[in-house]
């Protein structure tokens, strides 16, 4: 344990500023960060996991429109943009606090060898891009040599 001695003028030792603090922190934790930049570009979240046979990314998009997304695969690097658009802007409405984000993005994801780029199946489905990449599975597995 450290003792720290006590500064009045330190807002960080004050109670009521602590629990402010923490309170803030919580909505400026990552399950509430949009993660948009100031140019008007954000990073969609993605869920990456290896299954058997596939290699699956799941994307968040909620609020994008299959037509503005678009999948390609060059020099073994699957990249993923798109963009939300505003729907309408109303002059008169007075907001509070401004958090969902519009504009574009991109998302760029190396593969290793395994994974087949002629064999991608892509599905949107509740906001969420589904890409599901084959792996080759003939390529022989690690093999274990015994020593003498």
């Amino acid at each position: 344990m450290r003792l720290v001695r006590y500064n009045p003028l330190n807002r960080s030792t004050h109670w009521p500023t602590l629990w402010e603090n923490s309170f803030n922190d919580f909505f400026n934790d990552s399950f509430f960060n949009t993660k948009t930049k100031s140019d008007g570009t954000f990073y969609p979240a993605v869920d990456i996991f290896n299954e058997k046979d596939d290699v699956v990314l799941n994307v968040e998009l909620p609020g994008v429109n299959k037509e503005d997304i678009s999948i390609n695969i060059e020099d073994r690097v699957l990249t993923i943009k798109g963009e939300r658009k505003l729907e309408h802007e109303d002059k008169k409405d007075l907001f509070y606090r401004k958090e969902r984000s519009y504009g574009c993005f991109s998302r760029s994801f190396s593969l290793s060898d395994d994974v087949l780029v002629d064999d991608v199946n892509a599905d949107f489905k509740d906001g969420v891009l589904k890409v599901t990449l084959k792996k080759d599975t003939t390529k022989e597995e690690m093999k274990q040599i015994t020593i003498n």
